[in-house]
């Protein structure tokens, strides 16, 4: 069976930017006529909406709700949850319009709520890897690494977060599964923000299960591609190209991108790889493309780019994500992004935004 994702219909980035200052507006005017404490208050309150959940998905409780309401009592029995804990966890949810509570302790599903049910567009498998204990432990000692500037990973498990997921392969499944759905959130942006037709080849480095690649050659059938990254990454590659109808169009590579990238491309993809690595290693890894890259050939960088100013930004949260857990990783600016392609022999060639928080930054050799 073909696993895709319905293409989702996005309104124009001009809509959505409008809608988005619209809403700055009125946040920045509750921020100045609410006591300020009262809105920090607020906002705090969503240190326990995240692991609330972590347990629901955890539980697989939209799932069980699929085929309409159910009470607590039948939804605990089928979960070994003690029912009234999970009623109060229901109930904030609820709240949130997560979930509605009909009454009698009965809840249903909501349009917030379908995200958590599995099949394509999940989220399930995101808030199962990055509201985990494991990521809790790190961004709760954040204090020590703004202190010491070294990552909480490290610190806490003697090991970077690749070498743990390496020693760890069930959490490493759980991860892989969180960046394909993470992608499968992006792919309508990209596709919609960028034209593909004059690529023949593209190599997507670091592409984990081959998610994204696979539905870029599902929009575009002249293309074919190729899948690189570590062995444990493309464990589950085969499958799924396969149960996409890709296996004559897209070949997959085991292999670590800080070493070498094969050639064969005319363009190489990266998507959220950047961001978590060092200065350094990032200009290994384009330095490693440029060797291999055509002439006319292209980079593209898909990534969150820092803004300026002080607007709500998921790049400069996501960014103390990267603090937290990764060594060096972080999240750049469009300037940032030149100097680490100018350092590579590259340079940036167009720069595409998106209705996501995503950009495509376009990069071409400097001669």
């Amino acid at each position: 069976m073909t696993e895709q994702v319905k293409p989702a219909w996005l309104p124009p980035r001009w809509i959505v930017g409008s809608i988005q200052a619209l809403r700055l507006l009125l946040l920045s005017l509750q921020r100045r006529l609410f006591p300020a404490n009262a809105v920090l208050f607020e906002q705090f309150q969503f240190l326990f909406l995240l692991p609330s959940l972590h347990v629901v998905s955890a539980l697989d409780i939209a799932e069980k709700l699929r085929t309409g309401p159910r009470s607590v009592r039948e939804l605990s029995m089928e979960s070994g949850a003690d029912p009234d804990a999970l009623y109060r966890v229901m109930r904030a949810l609820a709240c949130n319009g997560i979930f509605r509570e009909i009454g009698n302790r009965r809840f249903g599903l909501t349009p917030l709520a379908r995200p958590l049910l599995n099949g394509p567009g999940s989220m399930r498998n995101i808030f199962l890897h990055h509201l985990s204990p494991v990521n809790w432990q790190i961004v709760g000692d954040l204090l020590k690494t703004v202190m010491t500037g070294t990552d909480g990973f490290n610190r806490g498990y003697g090991k970077n977060i690749y070498e743990y997921l390496r020693d760890h392969p069930a959490v490493f499944g759980l991860f892989d599964k969180s960046m394909s759905a993470l992608s499968s959130m992006g792919i309508t942006p990209v596709l919609q923000s960028y034209n593909f037709t004059g690529i023949r080849v593209l190599a997507d480095v670091g592409g984990g299960e081959g998610w994204f690649l696979s539905h870029i050659l599902l929009r575009y059938p002249h293309l074919t591609g190729i899948l690189y990254d570590l062995p444990e990454a493309l464990a589950g590659a085969e499958e799924k190209i396969i149960s996409m109808g890709l296996q004559n169009r897209m070949k997959w590579i085991a292999g670590d991108f800080r070493a070498s990238v094969p050639p064969g491309a005319d363009a190489f993809l990266l998507k959220n790889v950047l961001h978590n690595w060092d200065d350094l290693t990032c200009i290994r890894i384009l330095q490693n493309i440029c060797e291999v890259l055509p002439l006319t050939g292209k980079v593209l960088l898909i990534e969150m780019v820092i803004p300026r100013g002080n607007h709500l930004s998921t790049a400069k949260l996501i960014d103390i994500q990267m603090l937290a857990s990764m060594p060096g990783g972080k999240e750049r600016t469009r300037g940032e992004f030149t100097g680490l392609l100018q350092q590579s022999g590259l340079k940036l060639h167009r720069f595409h935004r998106t209705v996501a928080p995503l950009c495509i930054l376009e990069a071409c050799r400097i001669s």
